[in-house]
């Protein structure tokens, strides 16, 4: 039993924890979708939308691939939350240059994310047909992801908190909970990193800290849709 809690190395677990974070992900998908029938109340522009929609979306497909565990998909599952960790970064990056910048970006720069999220799977399609071993590969997107979480989360944590401190009512806890999403995130990943370096940390631990992430994400949804569709309610 005690084996079976406190395993260790770089692989995860199937679990509870699975299913549940699948459910989170999956739900908080489907409440970005109703929020986003009254996005023109929250003047933030589409892109960070459509951001929040892919965070959601690729991390839903990463935690599908749990089921799975061949290398290959285990790669191809960390190039979706490598997707996600550039996305959620960016949707945030973009309400802090709008609402405490006060500065409309280019369309250009607003595009950059996607372009940027493209290299992956291009890197991946080019070790993969250079005959660079599965294993090898799982294992660099695996430090990627973590890589992407650990830098993207630092940068959300900062900008949720400006953003904290330029907003009113429930949109601070709907930014709270991005922040706390984000510390837990970046918490999850520097154990796993270390876990892969120096001093190996049971999965009941990191688990934890990735349960706590998902639901971090989607009670900050859920606030914005709730709160969204009141104001909807209200207007009308």
């Amino acid at each position: 039993m005690f084996n079976g809690l406190f395993s260790y190395g770089i692989e995860e677990t199937m679990g509870i924890h699975v299913i549940l974070s699948n459910l989170f992900w999956w739900a908080s998908l489907i409440l970005v979708i109703t929020a986003y029938k009254n996005r023109r109340i929250w003047n933030v522009g589409e892109m960070p939308w459509r951001y929040l929609f892919l965070t959601f979306l690729f991390f839903g497909i990463r935690e599908l691939g749990h089921f799975s565990k061949s290398p290959v998909l285990d790669a191809i599952r960390y190039i979706f939350g490598i997707g996600s960790a550039i996305f959620l970064t960016s949707a945030l990056m973009l309400i802090y240059m709008k609402i405490y910048k006060r500065k409309i970006t280019s369309k250009f720069i607003r595009f950059i994310p996607l372009i940027f999220a493209l290299v992956f799977p291009i890197l991946f399609i080019y070790l993969y047909f250079s005959g660079t071993k599965t294993e090898t590969i799982k294992n660099i997107f695996f430090n990627l992801e973590n890589i992407m979480w650990i830098s993207g989360g630092s940068i959300t944590v900062y900008t949720t908190y400006k953003l904290g401190t330029k907003s009113t009512g429930n949109f601070v806890h709907v930014f709270m909970f991005f922040q706390f999403a984000a510390i837990f995130a970046v918490l999850w990943k520097f154990l796993g990193v270390i876990g892969t370096i120096s001093c190996p940390i049971p999965y009941s631990i990191r688990e934890f800290m990735e349960t706590l992430f998902g639901v971090c994400a989607i009670i900050s949804m859920y606030i914005l849709e709730k709160m969204l569709r009141k104001l909807s309610i209200h207007i009308s």
